[in-house]
């Protein structure tokens, strides 16, 4: 990757410069992938390998509106062609074009049935009902011919799905149950590893370790959404960026990254394991690790005065966030454990969250989660600011009122309409945010009751 970075310097080549952006977006390097990509398109590449790779910078980057102008391009060019369209289906879809995206998918599915994520994918997109789903079909896709797991794994997900849909639970349970253990049969994992780095950080990061190493005013801006994923953080982010003082980003890499980045500098090296991590970082720079964080999303700042960073991933670094970023704000959303912790095991993750395929190695995550959270409120006080998910879709406006003065903001009518926010999304929640706040989702496990005893026992209910 470096020596592609080498030889394309200076390169006029559009097609040169979109593979010097795409290098740099491999590596993270925002500023310098934007940059090459803004050259690309000064003479902009006609060719459909230049633009689908173009399609991939910007969505690395985090521009999911310029990827849907560049997979739009490239799909004109190659109209029948399955991973053209795919990309193309993709971007639609984060951008809210259900119609587009779902059209595409059926397209790529019948030019090439073996497409499995395609055909997850267009499950995902919309609530199925009885006149139109695509249950036969799956069956027959499950049942044809021996299949490599990756597809039998991603075609149970989309049966699972549409089956819930239309309220078969048991079998709808049957087919998310068996892809799981697919799944997690074929992954390295110990949830104990996990548990054991919890409790570690709790250790390592105490209330006097936590507090801010610089004045609040010199770090502020920061609204960072903390918990577990499918515990409304998506909704909640999405209010909050419907304020005209706050820029949503999404899902942000970079704080691990810029921890991760500050211990090689000091060490000159990668840390050897989580351990050592963990133990180091309490012996950084912390100020290094927030100016290495802001310079990494500085590329995708706009001019309102607070942004948000809502990955969920992010509440295994409160303590170190609270005090590398003294003006940040910390909301962690909760929600009920027997709900949440089924709403991840529903959602195949394409590279995270390995605990998430076991119903007994889910509910021993949580509760290891739920201690590291018990520890951050007591050693961040008022740093940390607590909301049920419950509470937000129950009484939105009351639960907004409480939240907005502790970010320094007065609530705005706007919040209270998420699904008028036409901007992308780029998270396992697309779909359901464009849809206005319900509470349909509260106490959704209970369909499922008897068959969630090992989670209920690992628990602890």
């Amino acid at each position: 990757m470096h020596d592609l970075l080498r030889l394309t310097a200076g390169a006029p080549d559009p097609r040169l410069r979109v593979q010097q952006a795409y290098a740099h977006a491999a590596l993270g390097q925002l500023p310098q992938a934007l940059a090459a990509a803004g050259a690309a398109l000064a003479a902009p590449p006609a060719d459909l390998w230049a633009l689908d790779l173009l399609g991939n910078v910007f969505t690395l980057c985090h521009r999911p509106d310029e990827a849907y102008a560049a997979f739009d391009r490239a799909r004109k060019l190659a109209p029948d062609r399955p991973d053209v369209l795919f990309n193309f289906a993709a971007a639609a879809a984060f951008m809210g074009f259900t119609d587009q995206a779902e059209s595409a998918y059926d397209r790529v599915i019948r030019a090439a049935p073996d497409h499995t994520e395609a055909w997850l994918n267009r499950s995902q997109l919309r609530w199925q009902t009885s006149g139109h789903n695509h249950v036969p079909e799956l069956r027959a896709a499950l049942g044809a011919v021996p299949l490599p797991w990756q597809r039998e794994v991603q075609l149970r997900y989309a049966l699972g799905k549409e089956l819930e849909d239309l309220g078969e639970y048991d079998e709808a349970f049957a087919s998310l149950s068996r892809g799981a253990a697919v799944r997690r049969a074929h992954m390295r994992y110990a949830v104990a590893e996990d548990v054991a780095a919890m409790e570690r950080i709790a250790a390592t990061h105490d209330a006097r370790w936590c507090a801010p190493a610089r004045e609040p005013h010199e770090r502020g801006g920061a609204v960072f959404i903390l918990g577990l994923p499918r515990s409304g953080s998506t909704l909640l982010e999405r209010m909050l960026g419907r304020h005209s003082q706050v820029q949503s980003l999404g899902e942000l890499p970079y704080f691990g990254q810029a921890l991760v980045g500050t211990f090689r500098e000091r060490a000159g090296r990668m840390p050897a394991g989580k351990e050592e991590l963990i133990d180091l970082s309490a012996e950084l720079d912390p100020g290094a690790i927030g100016d290495a964080y802001l310079s990494a999303l500085a590329p995708l700042r706009d001019a309102r005065p607070r942004f948000v960073d809502k990955l969920p991933i992010n509440f295994l670094y409160a303590g170190l966030i609270a005090r590398a970023l003294p003006g940040a704000t910390l909301v962690h959303i909760r929600r009920r454990p027997i709900d949440l912790c089924f709403a991840i095991f529903k959602t195949l993750f394409r590279d995270a969250y390995p605990f998430s395929y076991d119903l007994a190695e889910l509910g021993a995550y949580h509760r290891a989660y739920r201690a590291l959270m018990d520890h951050w409120r007591a050693a961040l006080g008022d740093r940390l600011v607590e909301i049920d998910y419950e509470d937000l879709v129950g009484d939105p406006r009351a639960a907004m009122e409480m939240l907005m003065p502790r970010l320094g903001l007065a609530l705005e009518d706007a919040c209270l309409s998420p699904e008028k926010d036409r901007s992308a999304v780029m998270t396992a929640s697309a779909a359901q945010v464009r849809q206005p706040i319900h509470s349909a989702s509260v106490g959704s496990a209970a369909r499922y009751a008897a068959h969630l005893e090992p989670l209920r026992a690992a628990l602890g209910e």
